[in-house]
């Protein structure tokens, strides 16, 4: 009974976080500033993003995403995006779509 107690107290303080977390994000704040303004301390909410964001991608799936290529050769990489031993590489040209189909696919997962 008691470890059933201790892992919906979890759940519920888990949800309350994700609640915050997705205050800040859409927010337009810095995470200090946020945090600031709600009395939070800048390292006890990183620590709940790791824990929201874990919960999250254990229960979400493969996502998948298509993007629209564009013939043509680019120069050198503007931007490199690396996350979870996904690298994305953004160069020069790059067609406008694509950079948001992969925006938007990033948002998903």
């Amino acid at each position: 009974m008691g470890r059933e107690l201790q892992r919906a107290n979890h759940n519920q303080r888990l949800a309350e976080w994700g609640r915050r977390v997705e205050a800040y994000r859409t927010s337009g704040q810095t995470v200090p500033q946020w945090c600031g303004e709600n009395g939070i301390a800048v390292s006890t909410y990183y620590a709940w993003q790791r824990k929201v964001f874990r919960a999250v991608a254990g229960t979400a799936g493969p996502c998948f995403a298509e993007v629209p290529v564009s013939a043509g050769t680019f120069g050198d990489r503007l931007a490199v995006i690396r996350s979870g031993g996904i690298e994305i590489e953004l160069c020069p040209g790059a067609d406008k779509a694509a950079i948001h189909a992969i925006i938007e696919a990033l948002r998903g997962c």
